[in-house]
């Protein structure tokens, strides 16, 4: 059983969060034996596949060079020509193959943990000098339970991988003694075919230490990211504080926004209501405004609150159920009234400007 600097049994799962940490410092469960292993065979099939292309490229520039020998004299100009001839030669065929190789190891690395970039393990100082600390790093190869299983890994693999060497050996060995006698045209692709054979059986056998590996660094990642059962507490405790805290800056927030909104009903040209439920301030300037906007709005007690400031400051308060709701839903604050509520605000402001055209003219 896992336990921690004091001493406590890990017990509990981790949590999301420990793992997200963990994650971001680029701890995670993976094994490099994995990646290699797909490495080794599918770069061998990738290689065995471009060399046919390769192969008769190179093969027909030499044999160029060959016939052309007597007619091509070096000197320091042409010399970097033929060296860059060569070389461009090569690259065409083994570009191609590199991007593969290169696709191939971060699909593999994808695969086992996904996509995560992370710097913390990079710009970490402290750890970068602890694992530097050559006293340390011999202590923790000799006494740590991880070094160990390390060595039996790494004799298992040696003991696994060379049985299949000598099993592919062996049965050619009567075939490495009549090389001398075979001609190039044989000797070449013999050799080629024999070490194709024994890097793909090895190959395979590597896969399958590297899937087994693979397993066993996920269930060793679990267990050392177990936790204990008061460290379960204490980020509860923590969690739950953090939520509390973020969900008291949103009220403040709101209560803000609030305070901000009601103290701009004073510059309301009208509020229609529902009556009691709804209420929308209206603001609207002839000539100077497109359209009239809304300046605050609310439901039940904030719409109460609308409605007071309102009274208070001799502003229009109109009873429309249908136009308060449907300006409620459809218009934000700030924002100007869509078009399709036009005619009922329209008439609604005639009516107002009218109520002031007779007052005026009776006071």
């Amino acid at each position: 059983m896992a336990e921690n600097q004091d001493g406590q049994e890990k017990t509990e799962a981790p949590s999301a969060k420990r793992l997200g940490e963990a994650r971001e410092k680029g701890q995670v469960a993976k094994s490099v034996d994995a990646t290699s292993a797909v490495m080794l065979l599918f770069g061998t099939i990738l290689f065995y596949g471009y060399s046919t292309q390769l192969g008769p490229s190179i093969v027909k520039l030499m044999k160029q060079l060959l016939f052309e020998a007597n007619l091509i004299f070096l000197t320091e100009e042409n010399t970097t020509y033929y060296f860059t001839l060569i070389l461009k030669t090569i690259a065409v065929g083994l570009v191609p193959f590199l991007l593969l190789m290169m696709v191939l190891g971060i699909s593999v690395e994808i695969t086992q943990v996904g996509v995560k970039f992370s710097t913390k393990k990079i710009t970490d100082w402290t750890a970068f000098f602890s694992r530097m600390n050559l006293l340390g790093g011999i202590k923790r190869m000799i006494f740590s339970q991880q070094a160990l299983v390390e060595l039996l890994k790494g004799i298992v693999k040696i003991l696994v991988i060379g049985a299949v060497i000598y099993s592919v050996l062996d049965d050619k060995i009567l075939n490495f003694v009549m090389l001398i006698r075979l001609p190039y045209q044989q000797f070449l692709p013999f050799l080629a075919q024999t070490a194709f054979e024994l890097i793909y059986k090895v190959g395979i056998v590597y896969l399958i230490i590297g899937i087994a590996d693979y397993f066993y660094q996920k269930y060793k990642f679990t267990e050392e990211m177990k936790m204990t059962k008061q460290e379960v507490k204490d980020e509860s405790k923590a969690t739950e504080g953090d939520v509390q805290a973020k969900a008291r800056m949103r009220q403040i927030g709101r209560d803000r926004l609030r305070r901000i909104m009601l103290s701009r009903v004073k510059e309301a040209t009208v509020v229609i209501t529902n009556p009691t439920h709804y209420a929308v301030a209206l603001q609207y300037t002839q000539g100077a405004m497109d359209a009239p906007k809304v300046l605050a709005k609310g439901v039940d007690h904030l719409a109460l609150r609308i409605r007071e400031i309102a009274k208070e400051n001799n502003i229009p308060v109109i009873e429309e159920p249908p136009l308060a709701r449907a300006l409620y839903a459809q218009v934000d604050i700030d924002q100007a009234i869509p078009e399709g509520l036009f005619k009922a605000v329209a008439q609604i402001l005639a009516y107002l400007h009218r109520l002031k055209t007779k007052k005026s003219a009776w006071s």
